[in-house]
């Protein structure tokens, strides 16, 4: 679909420059809804090392959309429960695995190394015809609102001039498109210096589960790895350790063990040997904007979070999710540019909610204040403990780190009624399972719009039926596909899930979130929500505008 030999000059729909985690769900999403794109990343190839290794429930769910989620857990470790230690100490557990399913099909923390990540979305995106154009680099960038011009160079050392229609950058933390842009990264940097291990361990605590040691200055996190004894291990090094690194000089196996002694885990952990090692510090920041024109920003080019809760590469994939459905869409003709501007409106708070997040976890974990480092030792553990016996607050705390609870309500993308409050334009449509207990989800998979209609708790087949009709009589005028599924009264547990007492129908978007909301008889309301955003069957306009070159971001 992408591939093409190296011309002086030629045009494409999208480019995406980067191809880590957010840039290559991006390309597989294009891919799959069929647009005409290229990948370009200035390294060699992927990443061989384990980098960022926690993948949230939300991410697996996304993954499931486009024919990866099976691949990923074949691939890796699954955490039921996250235990709280103090200094080695058992002292409370999060239940994760004890969630019914109809919350998530994935009630828990995949544990799968950044390198496998990126493995399984290259061959996905090459399964869908697509590829990534290594060692090509992003010289120049000229843009407007009418399209953009680039200049690409090659591994032979030639330079290509591109027409391109809209740029995604997923360029990551140091991002040339952002600087390109001149958009500001505010935020900080923390003083702390800490490491990343992969290592074997022989220590008291079985396999399986995701283990957090507080301590009195900082914090140790264990993650199980796939493999029988294998963990990322995760901690605060010590003064005399960073400035080991400040002088170049590469952290060993040793160096480890002396921080788990030094610092008093308490563990009882004994490293048999390690994989891999990294230092590293941390950073929080956000850019002011997440588009430009015809640019946008994904993942770490547009927002960088401390490790606190594993937020930061589920946050950029779901940064690609929302972005490429709507920009596949405007491509393909099916919807309104307008639809775009969604993206920073959906996005931009999300992205501000997990740094403030993370920040306050990675704050009081890290803090060295006296009486905050009482109240994390000796009163947090107490109240965790007690709290987390709660099936409720074990869900709250679940629905907010594995991101499923995150919502659009309020965008300018999302339209019909709020129901009775339950369930609303903008949210996660509810994961719940049919009568004979198969997957709601599995309706939802591929690049598409499904809209599920519910007779409600009063059965008429002759009236969803001739429901049904209308609807599809409508649907057929847009460009846009949408899979209608019938709910029938039977499926009592999912009309509870959707609060659809009376005849209902929700419109779900590609990314999983409701897009419309309303009753099933009230056809002209789906009418003007769709009029809104989307266009007519034979109206569709796909053109690619080229701007003045003297335009030049």
């Amino acid at each position: 679909m992408n591939t093409r030999s190296h011309v002086n000059k030629s045009e494409i729909n999208v480019l995406v420059v980067g191809a880590g985690p957010t840039g290559l769900t991006v390309a597989n999403i294009l891919a799959q809804a069929g647009v005409d794109f290229r990948l370009i990343d200035k390294k060699a190839g992927p990443t061989n090392e384990s980098r960022a290794v926690v993948i949230q429930p939300r991410t697996v769910e996304y993954w499931d959309k486009i024919g990866l989620a099976k691949s990923a857990l074949d691939e890796g470790q699954t955490a039921t429960d996250v235990n709280l230690l103090v200094e080695g100490q058992p002292s409370g557990k999060l239940v994760l695995g004890g969630l019914q399913e109809t919350r998530t099909p994935y009630p828990f923390e995949l544990v799968l190394e950044q390198n496998k990540t990126e493995r399984l979305l290259i061959e996905g995106l090459e399964e869908a015809g697509g590829q990534v154009e290594w060692k090509t680099e992003l010289l120049e960038l000229h843009h407007s609102d009418e399209g953009a011009m680039v200049v690409l160079g090659h591994p032979d050392g030639s330079k290509e001039t591109v027409a391109v229609g809209w740029v995604v950058a997923a360029d990551g933390a140091h991002s040339p498109v952002r600087n390109a842009l001149g958009l500001r990264f505010g935020g900080r940097t923390y003083d702390h210096g800490f490491f990343l291990a992969d290592v074997d361990i022989e220590w008291p605590f079985g396999h399986g589960d995701l283990y957090i040691d507080v301590v009195k200055n900082g914090f140790f996190a264990f993650f199980p790895m796939r493999g029988e004894r294998r963990y990322r291990l995760l901690g605060k090094l010590t003064p005399e350790l960073w400035a080991k690194h400040d002088r170049g000089e590469q952290l060993n196996l040793d160096d480890i063990r002396a921080v788990l002694e030094q610092k008093n885990s308490g563990v009882g952990a004994t490293l048999e040997s390690s994989r891999w090692i990294s230092t590293y510090r941390v950073h929080s920041r956000m850019t002011e904007r997440f588009r430009s024109g015809r640019v946008f920003l994904a993942g770490d080019a547009a927002h960088i979070h401390s490790p606190a809760a594993s937020q930061g590469m589920n946050t950029g994939i779901g940064d690609a999710f929302n972005l490429t459905w709507k920009l596949a869409s405007v491509v393909k003709g099916e919807a309104r540019p307008e639809l775009l501007t969604s993206y920073e409106a959906e996005r931009m708070p999300v992205a501000r909610y997990v740094l403030d997040l993370t920040d306050k976890i990675f704050t009081l974990q890290t803090t060295e204040n006296r009486l905050m480092q009482l109240f994390r030792m000796n009163l947090l553990p107490h109240l965790l403990n007690l709290t987390t016996r709660s099936q409720r607050v074990n869900r709250f705390v679940f629905g907010g780190i594995s991101q499923i609870r995150t919502g659009y309500r309020g965008s300018p993308a999302v339209g019909g009624s709020a129901g009775n409050g339950a369930v609303r334009p903008g949210d996660r449509a509810p994961h719940g399972l049919f009568e004979d207990g198969s997957s709601l989800y599995k309706l939802l998979r591929g690049t598409g719009h499904h809209l599920l209609l519910f007779e409600g708790l009063r059965e008429d087949p002759a009236g969803l039926e001739a429901t049904r009709e209308a609807i599809e009589g409508l649907l057929d005028r847009y460009a846009a596909p949408v899979s209608v599924h019938p709910i029938p009264t039977e499926n009592r547990e999912l009309h509870k899930r959707y609060a659809a007492k009376t005849s209902s129908l929700f419109l779900v978007r590609p990314d999983g979130h409701i897009a419309y909301q309303g009753s099933a008889t009230d056809i002209a309301s789906l009418k003007m929500y769709l009029d809104r955003l989307f266009t007519r069957r034979g109206t569709q306009e796909r053109t690619l505008s080229v701007p003045d070159q003297k335009q030049t971001a």
